[in-house]
C-alpha cells in the first residue's frame, strides 16, 4: 500500500491540521538536553502490580531486551519456541531505543506435545538479532493461569540519564530544580507523546487515509497496524482538548460537567453532592478530570465541559463521527500525570539523572518536555 506524504495531516484541504502545540503550565523549558544517547540512558521497568499464579495453562517469561520493540521480541520468542505469533502476548509496548524489563505470556500448556513444553534456556545468555546492538535474555519464567493482555501492567519505573544539557536564557541548575520539585508535587498535563504519531505523523496521515478509503466504500485489505493509525487519530483529538484546558488553567481542577478518574486505575465518576471527599482528593492528585478519546457512544461529560470539548473539536466532526462509524467505544483518558516519586541527580554540570515511575499508558517525555526542551539521538528517534 502507498503512504502519504509525511506533511499530510488534514482530512481535507480546508481541515486545520490534528497536531498542535502542548502547551505547559509551569512555563517554557528551563534547559536542552540529549535524550537516549545510549540504550542505558532510558532504562524502563515494568511494574505489573500482581505476581503470576504459578500454575496454568500460560507460560511467563521476564525479559529484558535492548535494540528491540516489544513486537519484534514477541515474534522472535515465537518464532524459537516454534509457537505462532498469536501465541504469544504482552502487557505493554516497550521503547526500542532503551533497556527494558517486561513480562510475556505464551500460551503452552503442559503437555500439550511441544517439544520442552514450559522449559525456556535461563541466564545470562544474549539471544543476538539482525543488528549487533538488537538482543534480549530471558531471566526468569513462571507459570500462570491468565494471559497477559494489553494494559495489565500497573506502571513503569523509568530511570532516564539527560546528557549534554544547556541551560536557556537566565534560567539554572537552582531553578530547574525548583521546576522539577513543583511537577513531583503538582504533576504535569498527560499529553500522549509523539511516539504515538509516528515519524513525520505518519500514523495520523494513515489513519485519515484508512478513514476516508472506508467512508468512500473501498474495501482493502486488513493491515495489523490500523489500530495504531486509529489510535494516533484519537491521541491528537484528546491532546488538543488537554492543550485547550491548560491554556484556560482547568487541567488541573474541576469544571461543570467533568468526569473524574482514579489516579493509575480504570474507574470513571461524575462528583455528586452528596461525597465532600472529593475536592480534597483532586487536590491531593488522587483522582484527576479526564478528557476524551473520541468514539461511539454519548460523551459522560456535560455542561461547561461538553461545551468545551464540542468546540475545541469542532473542525474534526467529520474524523469524530467515522472513528465513531467503525464502532471505537467514546472512552476517557486522565488529563493529568502524577509522579510522586520523581527524583533527580546531577551526575555532572551537564548530565541529570531523573528516576520515577508512571502508571500504565503515559507518556514519560510529557514529563520531561514540562522542564526540558529534549533532542532525540537521531537512531533514536520513534523507535517504537
Amino acid at each position: 500500500m502507498s503512504e502519504l506524504p509525511a506533511s499530510s495531516e488534514t482530512c481535507t484541504s480546508h481541515t486545520p491540521a490534528l497536531r498542535g502545540d502542548c502547551p505547559s503550565p509551569w512555563g517554557e523549558p528551563l534547559a536542552r538536553s540529549q535524550l537516549k544517547a545510549t540504550p542505558d540512558d532510558f532504562q524502563v521497568l515494568e511494574i505489573m502490580g500482581f505476581e503470576p499464579s504459578g500454575e496454568g495453562e500460560h507460560l511467563w517469561l521476564w525479559v529484558e531486551k535492548c535494540g528491540l520493540n516489544t513486537d519484534a521480541v514477541a515474534a522472535d520468542i515465537a518464532q524459537r519456541l516454534g509457537l505462532s505469533r498469536q501465541a504469544l502476548s504482552y502487557s505493554g509496548m516497550k521503547d526500542r531505543h532503551a533497556r527494558t524489563q517486561q513480562w510475556f505470556s505464551v500460551h503452552w500448556p503442559a503437555g500439550a506435545g511441544t517439544a520442552n513444553a514450559g522449559v525456556w534456556s535461563l541466564g545470562d545468555e544474549w539471544l543476538p538479532q539482525d543488528s549487533p546492538n538488537a538482543q534480549y535474555r530471558v531471566l526468569k519464567q513462571a507459570r500462570s493461569n491468565r494471559k497477559l493482555r494489553r494494559g495489565a501492567h500497573a506502571a513503569n519505573q523509568f530511570v532516564i540519564t539527560l546528557r549534554q544539557l544547556s541551560f536557556i536564557g537566565a534560567a539554572t541548575r537552582e531553578l530547574l530544580d525548583e521546576r522539577l520539585a513543583t511537577i513531583a508535587v503538582h504533576g504535569v498535563p498527560n499529553y500522549i507523546g509523539d511516539q504515538r504519531f509516528g515519524h513525520g505523523g505518519r500514523n495520523i496521515d494513515q489513519g485519515l487515509r484508512l478513514l476516508a478509503e472506508r467512508r468512500a466504500g473501498q474495501r482493502r485489505r486488513r493491515d495489523q497496524r490500523e489500530s495504531i493509525w486509529l489510535s494516533a487519530l484519537r491521541s491528537a483529538l484528546f491532546n488538543r482538548v488537554l492543550a485547550a484546558r491548560v491554556s484556560n488553567q482547568s487541567w488541573a481542577s474541576y469544571l461543570v460537567g467533568d468526569v473524574l478518574q482514579l489516579d493509575g486505575r480504570g474507574s470513571f465518576f461524575q462528583p455528586t453532592d452528596d461525597d465532600a471527599s472529593w475536592p480534597e482528593r483532586l487536590g491531593a492528585g488522587l483522582i484527576h478530570p479526564t478528557g476524551p478519546m473520541p468514539g461511539a457512544g454519548e460523551a459522560a461529560v456535560h455542561d461547561a465541559v461538553a461545551a468545551l470539548e464540542a468546540q475545541t473539536l469542532a473542525p474534526w466532526q467529520q474524523i469524530i463521527d467515522d472513528l465513531a462509524a467503525i464502532g471505537l467505544p467514546n472512552q476517557r483518558r486522565s488529563l493529568r500525570l502524577c509522579a510522586p516519586d520523581l527524583s533527580a541527580q546531577w551526575l555532572a554540570d551537564d548530565s541529570l539523572r531523573l528516576s520515577f515511575s508512571l502508571p500504565c499508558g503515559a507518556f514519560a517525555t510529557a514529563l520531561l518536555a514540562s522542564s526540558i526542551d529534549l533532542e532525540e539521538s537521531p537512531h533514536a528517534l520513534f523507535a517504537e
